[in-house]
């Protein structure tokens, strides 16, 4: 699997680069291609990879880790610089810059729990089952 570092550099690429080009070569896997609704957004998913990728206007904007399967999408293998437990990842990389969900909401059921960290030239977005367990990391283009 792709070191955590290889996703980091390809945040704001151009779906023209290299390193986002060869992606399907590196999960031996073709993404499933979907547009958004409004056509400002493309959707790549690497559904056995357990990655999705969102592209805004050619460029990606954000990759996003389903560590467990959910959506159709497998399990994410590769290794993550960060433990699984939110208690676990407070600890190793201090508190986070935005914190929310965690509860019910009556259209939508159970939001989970999510916290956000900012980072340099990018966000580290982390989402939480209702067992404290990661279950999807995502990394984004700073705004």
């Amino acid at each position: 699997m792709l070191p955590w570092n290889y996703f980091i550099e390809i945040l704001g690429c151009s779906k023209f680069d290299d390193n986002f080009v060869k992606l399907s070569e590196k999960f031996n896997e073709l993404p499933s291609f979907d547009t958004g609704v409004l056509g400002d957004r493309n959707y790549y998913s690497f559904f056995q990879a357990g990655v999705l990728l969102l592209l805004e206007n050619e460029t990606v904007n954000q990759i996003s880790f389903y560590i467990q399967p959910d959506e159709g999408f497998s399990a994410y293998k590769g290794a993550l610089p960060f433990k699984e437990l939110e208690s676990e990842i407070i600890q190793l990389l201090g508190e986070p810059s935005a914190s929310g969900g965690g509860k019910m909401d009556m259209l939508l059921g159970y939001i989970n729990r999510w916290i956000k960290y900012e980072k340099e030239g990018y966000s580290l977005h982390l989402q939480f089952d209702q067992n404290d367990q990661l279950c999807r990391a995502s990394l984004m283009c700073s705004e």
